[in-house]
């Protein structure tokens, strides 16, 4: 099985290190000079998820930074919230002398990347939600039990608990998914999305709005939520598991991504 490090064609993404106000950000890039897309991922992942699908956005331009306290990013200080997490994001933007990008969340990733689209509007081109948390009970009583889990007692309980992630997200790279839950250092965000509530937020973005959504995914009842707070959103659903973590399917998950990409201007 291929790392997720090493895509099965095309070349791999230059790594890097770009200081913010609360750590180093490790990031994965494509380079070159084509629109930005900023891709922030699911926790407990790391950019790697999307390490493979620079062959799928020829002439765009790639960023998969790890989250603070994921991947290989810094830790985290204990007190955190979704407006540091973006405000660390408009830093990497100003490290890289990029002064907008368009914005692609996934889960956890997704209420950063909205933060950042409210916190800071004018580096937003465009934003691309998927699976955005909503604070339904069963959310709220799987991050109380998140939170409120100790650190796994052996070995043995850290590869179960890989495997539970294996069973939720499907297609994922097991020796990536294993190093990826290491790197966190056992530091859950469920603290952070507890009291979490998006509506307000989500009215607040005025630029275009894709929703996307894989049926099979965990977070597939987001889908019809997002849009039910923003019915002028564009949206599209993928049949099946979550496309982004399947090599195969990298141009399934590129595609509606692109098409929003090349819109013109409103």
């Amino acid at each position: 099985m291929a790392r997720a490090d090493a895509p099965p064609c095309g070349p791999a993404m230059r790594k890097a290190y770009v200081d913010t106000p609360h750590g180093q950000l490790h990031l994965r890039d494509t380079g070159g000079g084509g629109p930005v897309l900023l891709l922030l991922h699911m926790t407990p992942l790391s950019g790697a998820m999307f390490a493979h699908l620079g062959p799928a956005f020829p002439g765009v331009r790639l960023l998969c930074p790890d989250l603070l306290g994921y991947g290989r990013s810094d830790p985290r200080p204990a007190a955190w919230s979704l407006g540091q997490w973006a405000d660390g994001l408009a830093a990497l933007l100003d490290g890289l002398g990029l002064p907008t990008a368009a914005v692609y969340g996934a889960h956890l990733g997704a209420a950063v990347a909205l933060e950042l689209a409210v916190r800071h509007p004018g580096r937003v081109r465009r934003l691309v939600l998927d699976g955005l948390p909503f604070p339904t009970p069963q959310l709220k009583a799987a991050l109380a039990a998140m939170g409120g889990a100790p650190p796994p007692g052996g070995l043995a309980e850290v590869v179960a608990r890989v495997e539970r992630l294996l069973e939720e997200f499907g297609g994922l790279d097991p020796f990536a998914a294993c190093r990826d839950y290491l790197e966190t250092g056992f530091v859950s965000s469920a603290a952070v999305l507890q009291d979490y509530a998006p509506e307000d937020r989500l009215r607040a973005v005025t630029v275009p709005l894709l929703v996307v959504g894989a049926d099979g995914d965990s977070q597939w009842p987001s889908f019809a939520a997002t849009l039910a707070v923003r019915p002028d959103a564009a949206r599209h659903a993928w049949p099946g598991p979550h496309p982004v973590h399947d090599p195969a399917r990298a141009a399934a998950f590129a595609g509606p991504l692109r098409a929003f990409l090349a819109e013109p201007p409103p």
